[in-house]
């Protein structure tokens, strides 16, 4: 089951933030190796079976997402996330973001929230909303998301292949601009 990270509410102790802050560009096959050792990492046991390489050269194939990597001062990935666009029968049609994962190193660090507000840019450059879901316990990813405008939309939806192991998963909405 995927490990999530520590809750610490606003204020709490946290690290510093880096001198140099996080950058984010459009990963590349020569992120390859070191997103899926991250993968990997996030899977824990049980994941042994995942050709995690294959996994993320897909991710980079899709014409209809984003793959984005945050780097950290000493030029490392240091954590990554994407943008999926689903369009399936029991959850709303749209562009999603997806697979947030930082090096627990680097947690605290703006690794999660650089390419979030990246994601973020590049949905809306194409949408007028955004989306995401994750399991309930996650507390971590519920505030990081409510402080970028996301709120609870719905517990009642299904994405086809994902579970939400001891709880519950909730799908959020982010509107960028209304529609006249």
């Amino acid at each position: 089951m995927p490990e999530f990270a520590d809750f610490e509410p606003a204020g709490g102790k946290s690290r510093q933030p880096r001198a140099t802050p996080v950058s984010v560009r459009h990963a590349t096959v020569a992120d390859v190796e070191r997103c899926a050792v991250l993968a990997r990492r996030y899977a824990g046991e049980g994941a042994d079976a995942v050709d995690f390489e294959g996994l993320v050269r897909g991710w980079l194939r899709r014409p209809t997402g984003c793959f984005l990597v945050a780097i950290g001062a000493d030029h490392d990935v240091i954590g990554y996330g994407r943008v999926v666009r689903l369009d399936v029968a029991t959850a709303p049609t749209g562009y999603y973001l997806a697979g947030v994962v930082v090096d627990p190193d680097a947690r605290r660090l703006g690794a999660g929230t650089s390419p979030t507000r990246s994601r973020l840019d590049w949905i809306e450059a194409r949408a007028p909303e955004a989306r995401y879901f994750c399991n309930a316990r996650n507390r971590v990813s519920v505030e990081l998301h409510a402080r970028m405008g996301f709120h609870e939309e719905t517990r009642d939806f299904e994405i086809p292949g994902v579970t939400f192991e001891g709880g519950v998963g909730v799908l959020f909405r982010k509107v960028f601009r209304d529609r006249a």
